[in-house]
């Protein structure tokens, strides 16, 4: 029978960098990002309702998504922002949920890993065989996310606090990966995962 697992972790924990090692060990990968781009292609209802609530400006002229556009509209704003979530989460987890229920319905015997950063924030949990979270000590995922986006320390500071604490990821999840030294630590910490999956 079918496993799929679900991955998550704080902003900057290093959550690509595990899932990249799981497609490097040829298990089947998905990623929630990829979804959240798929649902508002040209064609599709997401564009048709984002374009409905905030006009055509947030349109390319080959009549793409302006991300950018958008992002400035919506970030700035917190009701701005609630009515692109209303829009675009439950064509998100609807995609998510065809997914899991696919992957589960399959005779062969694969394991899945399907990343989604705000799993435990979006109830998704429940819907996955276990799942695993990228741990990192929080003084690290502050430096990280400074250098890695370029981000001043109050900036950096204001991202992770948006988020479920990495603690509390920890606390929820069936398995963790501790991802708070180099990679020879994190490869250790992956090859002592899998064969409790």
């Amino acid at each position: 029978m079918s496993k799929i697992y679900g991955l998550t972790g704080g902003i900057a924990s290093g959550k690509s960098t595990v899932l990249n090692l799981f497609r490097h060990n040829k298990f089947i990968v998905y990623d929630a990002d990829y979804v959240a781009r798929d649902v508002v292609k040209v064609g599709t209802l997401g564009l048709k309702q984002i374009t409905q609530q905030f006009g055509e400006q947030v349109l390319l002229p080959d009549g793409n998504l302006n991300r950018r556009k958008l992002s400035s509209i919506v970030f700035s704003d917190r009701d701005e922002l609630d009515k692109l979530d209303k829009i675009t989460r439950p064509l998100i987890k609807k995609e998510i949920l065809q997914t899991v229920a696919e992957v589960k319905r399959s005779t062969e015997k694969t394991i899945s890993i399907f990343e989604i950063p705000l799993l435990f924030e979006g109830n998704y949990q429940n819907y996955f065989d276990g799942v695993i979270s990228v741990y990192v000590e929080p003084q690290i995922q502050l430096h990280r996310l400074m250098r890695r986006n370029a981000l001043s320390k109050e900036v950096a500071l204001e991202q992770i606090n948006s988020q479920m604490s990495m603690y509390e990821k920890k606390e929820r999840a069936d398995f963790v990966i501790d991802n708070s030294e180099d990679l020879a630590h994190l490869q250790d910490e992956f090859s002592r995962l899998i064969p409790q999956l």
